[in-house]
């Protein structure tokens, strides 16, 4: 009976949704491109641009000032989470790619690390907070994509991605980046599930071609350019294929989408400053970088947290305290901890690292396995690697555990 329920209020959810997403639409523009000649466009989509009608193969490629490569994060959108109960979540590419924005808009360099920031640091605690936004303000749009029963939809989708008039989105997307503004899109799976895994990403430019947006000829001369959080430091180029109703990378063929919608709800906000890794010493280590890879028992986090000490020749041992922020690390799952050395030493001088849990024994302890460990420096040297299945099981009795480094 509870599952009847569940399932009731499901649908509620979703019917609501679409409907949202019905009643908002899009708004048309005032003026209409369709106003030029056949064959012609206007020169500046944007609302007060020039309206000239010109053929769209001189208007060539239109770029903003958003670049991959330096804009974008340096690490691949590899986050895997556990948000409700036991389901699994992968990705958080929503949130990476409004944070991007964000570092775009206020002029903030993008954090410079290339190692996927760990659970419940600042940095993911950031594009996870960006993530839950970009999901929360756009649930009309996902929920009517979701309405289409045995892909009867399938081409009005399709051609939505398509239309440069009326307020398509071809249209929404021209006026925008002519106005020189990065947007977020949502890109929709072919299969129309609501689960996807659907995705997001940063339009960054767009070239026409022969195309006029007038959904007839040239629709595969279409190209939209954007960051995709997934290929960090590559601009990758969205091309719709007609035969088939799917949008695809050129550069990854199979990566496919049904249709994109434009997010006009992103609001820029000011990121945190987030601090770079240490700068490299020739000869010397500034940095640790830990790979841990839980097992089939997790991290709980609250009270039941990790700390590290670092023993380094001829000096004070340096303590890193709660490297999970007291926030849960997920079973079969790898996190990566940057620690900064208090001033850097020789490689040969640092002799091992302790990893010590702070959970209590008896029933509401909490245990926690580690399958692999790797301590690596900030020139990519391995100090130490060690896998087992499990290479520790942590409890109450057995909270300390020391890779030692010769």
């Amino acid at each position: 009976m509870h599952r009847f329920w569940r399932r009731c209020a499901a649908a509620l959810l979703l019917t609501l949704t679409v409907l949202a997403g019905m009643l908002a639409g899009a708004t048309p523009s005032t003026a209409d491109p369709r106003s030029c000649p056949t064959g012609q466009v206007w020169r500046d989509a944007r609302s007060g641009g020039d309206h000239t009608c010109v053929d769209p193969r001189t208007l060539g490629r239109r770029m903003t000032g958003f670049d991959p490569g330096r804009h974008g994060f340096r690490f691949s959108n590899d986050f895997q989470s556990k948000p409700l109960f036991d389901f699994r979540f992968g990705g958080l590419c929503g949130g990476m790619s409004y944070l991007s924005l964000d570092h775009f808009h206020t002029g903030r360099r993008i954090p410079q690390q290339q190692t996927l920031p760990a659970t419940g640091s600042p940095l993911h605690q950031s594009i996870y907070g960006r993530q839950v936004t970009s999901i929360a303000d756009n649930l009309d749009k996902w929920g009517e994509l979701t309405f289409n029963p045995f892909g009867w939809r399938n081409r009005e989708f399709f051609t939505w991605g398509l239309q440069g008039f009326g307020g398509g989105r071809l249209q929404e997307l021209r006026e925008a980046i002519d106005a020189g503004t990065p947007m977020p899109l949502g890109l929709f799976k072919p299969d129309a599930n609501v689960w996807g895994p659907h995705h997001q990403v940063v339009a960054v430019g767009y070239e026409l071609g022969r195309y006029t947006g007038d959904l007839r000829s040239h629709q595969q001369d279409l190209k939209i350019f954007v960051y995709d959080p997934n290929f960090p430091g590559r601009t990758l180029t969205l091309v719709p294929h007609p035969d088939r109703n799917v949008f695809s990378y050129l550069e990854e063929p199979h990566k496919t989408w049904r249709t994109y919608f434009v997010d006009h709800r992103y609001q820029p906000r000011t990121p945190p400053a987030f601090p770079d890794p240490a700068t490299p010493v020739p000869g010397q280590v500034t940095e640790l970088v830990l790979h841990i890879g839980t097992g089939g028992d997790d991290l709980r986090g609250g009270n039941d947290n990790v700390n590290a000490t670092i023993h380094v020749a001829g000096r004070p041992p340096q303590h890193a305290l709660n490297l999970n922020n007291s926030a849960r690390w997920i079973d079969h799952y790898q996190q990566t901890v940057r620690i900064r050395l208090n001033q850097p030493v020789p490689a040969s001088h640092i002799t091992g690292v302790q990893l010590t849990t702070t959970s209590g024994g008896g029933l509401g302890g909490d245990n926690w396995n580690v399958n692999h460990l790797t301590i690596a420096t900030d020139h990519e040297r391995t100090l130490f690697h060690a896998q087992a299945n499990p290479l520790v099981r942590f409890t109450g009795d057995n909270r300390t555990f020391t890779a030692r480094i010769s």
